[in-house]
């Protein structure tokens, strides 16, 4: 699991505004995507205008601010070094190096209050002793350590250099006892990591004094004009203007097969969403993301090639859904992705389509390396 911290500009980040979206959204977005404060010498004291959809955004850069803090988890994770264990019958095993720890340690205020996410894996080498002096040593990976993973259900690859009967009794003691030991020091790292960080982050809410206020966002009808008004008709479900169709065609230098995973296979999209992801392969199965803003039905599916599905925004009209089709072409070099997207409404059309880009393609390359950013 590797990421590239695109967002990261010296461990900071303040995420833009955008205006199709509710605020759940708003989590990290590529560099492209900040507001213009962001990228000149204006002081951030000074005011920032905005006005898209109706609504106006001011001083917006102050009250959102995020923090990577995957190198101090790096070195808190040091502190498994030197945990041993030893069995009733003499055999002593320790964890003798932290080889790797790879993934997202993030925190940020939202509402008001500090948010931590993170998304961790982690390599430990272990060494072992018995009571008759044979030598053992290997590996301990924990392929996943989330924010919200309880610690019972964390998953502990344990491994053993040149196996055999005496050195595979020996793996065992550090499969049953070390690794009930390495998981009561993971105990105390979300607690840890907010008391190391959270000052940092954190906004008194007397400066939180004028921050925009979002109202529900309402999808607006097209413009008809006032001969036409009276004939102004609704398409399907209701939905007032009409339905339209989205195409767009994106290159990723990635396989088929890592696209595909990367849209449906559940880690893989809590990384780009940075959050949890409700998503599975299987046909017929239920998809939630970004807290409930997109969800939908995977309808078809055919592995490495094409992914169907009903989709929507929380903010449509209630129960439509617009048809997706998504076709990945592996050329060898690259792949390019077909998006297909009927009975979108009219007057969605141009922020769905924005949308695409800054939610899932753009944090998709960038979160895996899968090209230049749009």
């Amino acid at each position: 699991m590797t990421s590239t911290n695109w967002k990261n500009v010296n461990n900071w980040s303040v995420p833009a505004l955008l205006p199709s979206f509710p605020p759940a959204f708003l989590l990290s977005y590529p560099p492209a995507c900040l507001p213009a404060c962001l990228h000149s010498s204006a002081s951030v004291n000074e005011p920032l205008a905005d006005e898209r959809d109706g609504w106006m955004t001011d001083n917006v850069c102050r009250h959102w601010v995020e923090k990577n803090c995957l190198p101090w988890a790096k070195e808190y994770f040091n502190v498994l070094k030197g945990i041993t264990v030893t069995d009733d019958k003499g055999t002593q095993v320790t964890v003798a190096e932290v080889s790797d720890v790879q993934g997202d340690v993030d925190l940020n205020q939202r509402k008001g209050k500090i948010i931590h996410i993170f998304d961790l894996a982690i390599t430990l080498k272990w060494t072992g002793k018995n009571a008759s002096g044979t030598d053992a040593a290997g590996k301990i990976v924990i392929p996943e350590f989330m924010h919200d993973t309880d610690l019972d259900e964390l998953v502990f690859d344990v491994t053993v250099d040149a196996d055999n009967r005496e050195r595979h009794e020996i793996k065992e003691v550090a499969r049953k006892k070390l690794t009930g030991e390495i998981r009561k020091a993971f105990a105390n790292f979300t607690k840890d990591l907010l008391e190391s960080h959270s000052k940092d982050v954190y906004i008194p809410p007397t400066e939180m004094k004028g921050h925009p206020v979002l109202s529900t966002y309402q999808p607006k009808p097209p413009v008809a004009s006032s001969a036409a008004a009276s004939q102004t008709s609704k398409g399907k479900e209701g939905v007032l203007g009409g339905l339209v169709t989205i195409n767009q065609k994106i290159e990723f230098v990635a396989s088929a097969r890592d696209i595909y995973d990367t849209l449906l296979d559940q880690g893989r999209a809590s990384i780009w969403t940075r959050g949890k992801a409700e998503v599975s392969k299987a046909a017929g199965s239920s998809f939630r993301l970004f807290d409930g803003n997109v969800s939908g039905t995977i309808t078809s599916v055919t592995e490495n090639k094409r992914i169907e599905m009903k989709w929507r925004l929380k903010s449509w009209p209630e129960n439509h859904f617009s048809t997706v089709t998504i076709d990945l072409d592996d050329d060898g070099e690259q792949t390019i992705l077909k998006l297909k997207q009927a009975d979108v409404p009219v007057g969605e059309k141009e922020s769905t389509e924005i949308n695409w880009k800054n939610y899932y393609w753009n944090p998709i390359k960038g979160a895996f390396g899968f090209g230049a950013l749009l």
